[in-house]
């Protein structure tokens, strides 16, 4: 226990402001975030997929640095990029839940950039930033058609280019590729679904295998549109001056991903070029948080850190792939159609989940629940003919804890939390969560303080409201 303590505390204090090293580039580098919408970590090339073809993201993997264990504060959309922007975790930035916004008076990491010269910009999918006055205090704003998915490049190709080119930049690229609906837009060659590779925890069904094919077609998209900012970059000749980041805002939108906090749901594709700092094909093992992004960032540019940041800087690692900046990382599962509270512990050996409403199911994405592959799957669950590994988001009531020994058990199949020689792991990590919930000052409401479902857990459909 005393360890956890230890670890706990060290971490405090690396986080606290420090100068920016001496060694640290003395020009301000432009920064471009690309950030996916419902991106599993796994379908990149630089991961090691074989089927799903992303050469530009793989071009800055191997000319800059790949994380393997970076994750993500929570497995929903608008909490998630909040967390982001702010630094903090989602229940400190007064949106933790889905489709809520940020209030206005939220300190904004690209605030401070603005403050020390940086013209900023917000261009694509805007949520958790939607509040009016947030919005304003970027410089530039250009906000996606949901119904032209395939025009996002176009939206990042304009904002460059109409940008003052005597400042040094910020952009957030908030693509919406590859969220649903799918089928939108022309694909040259789009998957064919026998290509696809089916997780375990899913069922191998045609009706699986043609949205995994779909959703294949959109990352390879928004691969595609990086190539071709990339391009615009190269052509004015700032590239190797932009520090630029690949990730996504939480996992795959299947069932057991999306809004869980498991590795496939919280474990985010984390790729970082910036060829002044970093040494080409650098991979790190090191454990690092989505909070630690904000910190990051305002120390390479040379800013003061903000305050309230609840995060790490993670220029140790950029250095040096071999350094540690964190033991622990920490994520939270609020309401996202249906009410939850759940938290998780991650470290690199292990992910400890704690549910605080375990007599209730933990379902399945809501959009994911009208298609013909949900459908299918309740089907074959109703009818006793599912798989025990596929059937997860039916059960309940469910285990209050769980833990998943990873790397070994990266699809957080095998739950140990009962196990008795894992009874140390349970402890430690039971403490680590309590300490940083009182640290950050998380604690559950009770459940009727809850925001409710809106969709019946088992169909999907619409719970109507009562007259």
């Amino acid at each position: 226990m005393k360890n956890v303590i230890y670890s706990l505390a060290t971490l405090c204090s690396v986080a606290a402001p420090h100068a920016v090293k001496a060694d640290t580039p003395v020009q301000k580098p432009n920064i471009l975030v690309f950030i996916a919408d419902d991106l599993g970590w796994e379908e990149i090339g630089a991961y090691g997929h074989p089927t799903i073809h992303t050469p530009n993201i793989d071009w800055l993997a191997r000319n800059g640095m790949r994380f393997n264990n970076f994750y993500l504060t929570a497995s929903s959309s608008s909490p998630s990029r909040c967390s982001i922007l702010t630094g903090m975790y989602p229940s400190a930035t007064g949106a933790p839940n889905l489709h809520e916004n940020m209030p206005e008076h939220i300190n904004l990491f690209p605030d401070r950039l603005h403050d020390k010269g940086y013209y900023t910009m917000l261009v694509g999918k805007t949520h958790g930033t939607n509040n009016p006055k947030v919005k304003a205090r970027f410089d530039y704003g250009k906000f996606i058609d949901w119904s032209k998915p395939w025009t996002m490049v176009d939206l990042w190709k304009e904002a460059l280019h109409q940008r003052p080119k005597d400042k040094p930049f910020f952009m957030f690229a908030a693509s919406i590729d590859p969220h649903r609906p799918y089928k939108q837009g022309h694909f040259e060659h789009p998957f064919d679904p026998k290509d696809v590779i089916v997780p375990p925890y899913l069922q191998d069904s045609p009706e699986m295998r043609e949205e995994l094919a779909d959703y294949y077609d959109e990352i390879e998209r928004f691969d595609n549109h990086i190539g071709q900012v990339l391009d615009v970059l190269r052509e004015e000749g700032i590239l190797e001056n932009t520090v630029i980041i690949v990730m996504t805002d939480n996992g795959r939108p299947f069932p057991q991903c999306k809004t869980r906090v498991n590795v496939q749901g919280l474990k985010s594709p984390f790729i970082v070029y910036y060829p002044v700092l970093i040494k080409k094909g650098t991979v790190t093992n090191s454990l690092a948080s989505a909070v630690d992004i904000a910190p990051t960032l305002l120390e390479l540019a040379g800013v003061k850190r903000s305050p309230g940041l609840q995060g790490v800087s993670m220029l140790p690692i950029m250095k040096n792939p071999q350094d540690e900046i964190r033991n622990y990382a920490f994520a939270e599962h609020n309401w996202h159609v249906f009410k939850a509270y759940e938290r998780s512990v991650i470290t690199r050996k292990y992910v400890y989940i704690k549910n605080w409403l375990p007599h209730l199911p933990n379902p399945s994405v809501g959009e994911t629940m009208r298609m013909p592959a949900y459908k299918k799957m309740l089907d074959s669950y109703l009818k006793g003919q599912l798989p025990l590994v596929q059937q997860d988001c039916f059960t309940a009531p469910r285990r209050a804890e769980e833990l998943y020994e990873i790397p070994d058990d990266i699809h957080c199949t095998k739950n140990l939390a009962g196990k008795k020689q894992k009874k140390k792991a349970v402890e430690e990590l039971r403490m680590a969560l309590d300490i940083w919930q009182q640290s950050v000052g998380d604690h559950f409401p009770g459940e009727t303080n809850l925001k409710k479902d809106i969709s019946d857990r088992l169909t999907g459909e619409k719970i109507k409201e009562e007259m």
